[in-house]
């Protein structure tokens, strides 16, 4: 009985450490590459865009 309430409650911290690794950020970008093919050459560009979810002026809440 011991072994299994210690199974349990170690599945639950390591879940608890995932979510929290994985999901919880004050941040989120996205990357965009731009490759463009000429008779000079190729140029590439990247943008990357960040949103923070916290600050003077944060986005607005998703609706559900």
């Amino acid at each position: 009985m011991r072994k299994l309430i210690s199974a349990t409650l170690m599945g639950v911290l390591l879940t608890g450490f995932g979510i929290g690794i994985s999901g919880c950020s004050d941040e989120a970008s996205t990357k965009t590459q731009v490759t463009t093919k000429d008779s000079g050459g190729t140029a590439t560009r990247t943008v990357e865009d960040k949103t923070t979810t916290s600050g003077p002026n944060p986005p607005a809440a998703a609706k559900p």
